[in-house]
């Protein structure tokens, strides 16, 4: 039977999360922040007679998540995604292709997802540039490094506050413009999702993203922390290879 899930569910869902704890760092860390009794934030599960979970949903604003480590009964979920109204879901690539055929939707997207566990060996000295770190001081000028780069959705300083509650950033400036960053967001006790990656179309193939990343994935390492992300530029892809991500599986982001 497929219920909203409450505090009285909490071990047995984290028990079934941590199957796959990369795939399901974003639910996680939710959960560690929000908690179950909230409006904004739900979580539904498929309860068997034994006890056990098969399958999640999670609705997040109008932002669904669906995750299955294997078998889930695809037409109890697709019912119940059909009564909510939400503008995207997104979870592992074979889970969404089992429920698009019954759901009413107009574009998929898939992405790469990886993790570091361990850092390779770079010659830092060849990219010899000042990371600062991202404060509200200078977000303005990290939006303004949004609207410059055209595969970029335009945010407001707000949102980028937001983002950082929950991870941190690092940008590179020359002649007091923000022209590079990265930065961590949906930071849990184990892991971190590495996001906003990128550089002014002027300011391209200096390193200076990828010394980003760097200062990022050596904080979260030394914390004990797993960074994830997601990337579908094969260019960006090798840049991440380089440092010593690896591909976990796809990842798959469809919209009404």
């Amino acid at each position: 039977m497929i219920v909203k899930l409450d505090n009285s569910h909490h071990n047995e869902l984290m028990e079934y999360l941590n199957k796959e704890p990369e795939f399901n760092l974003l639910i996680i860390g939710d959960i560690e922040r929000y908690g179950y009794d909230n409006y904004f934030f739900n979580i539904w599960g498929n309860i068997k007679n034994n006890g056990c979970i098969e399958g999640v949903l999670v609705k997040y604003f109008e932002f669904l998540t669906f995750y299955s480590y294997d078998i889930f009964d695809v037409s109890a979920f697709a019912k119940i995604i059909n009564r909510l109204n939400y503008s995207e879901i997104s979870g592992k690539t074979w889970c969404i292709e089992a429920l698009e055929s019954k759901l009413n939707l107009s574009k998929k997207r898939i992405v790469n997802f990886c993790k570091l566990e361990n850092m390779n060996d770079l010659n830092e000295n060849e990219m010899k540039v000042k990371i600062k770190k991202i404060r509200f001081g200078n977000i303005n000028k990290v939006v303004r490094l949004y609207e410059s780069i055209e595969e970029f959705e335009i945010t407001s300083a707000e949102n980028i506050k937001n983002g950082l509650k929950s991870g941190r950033g690092y940008c590179v400036e020359i002649n007091r413009q923000v022209v590079a960053m990265a930065k961590s967001t949906s930071e849990n006790h184990t892991h971190a999702m590495i996001v906003g990656v990128g550089t002014h179309p002027d300011y391209r193939n200096n390193g200076y993203a990828t010394r980003c990343i760097i200062k990022i994935c050596k904080e979260l390492l030394g914390e004990n922390k797993i960074p994830c992300l997601f990337y579908d530029n094969q260019q960006a892809g090798k840049i991440y290879k380089k440092i010593g991500f690896k591909e976990l599986g796809k990842w798959s982001i469809c919209y009404r």
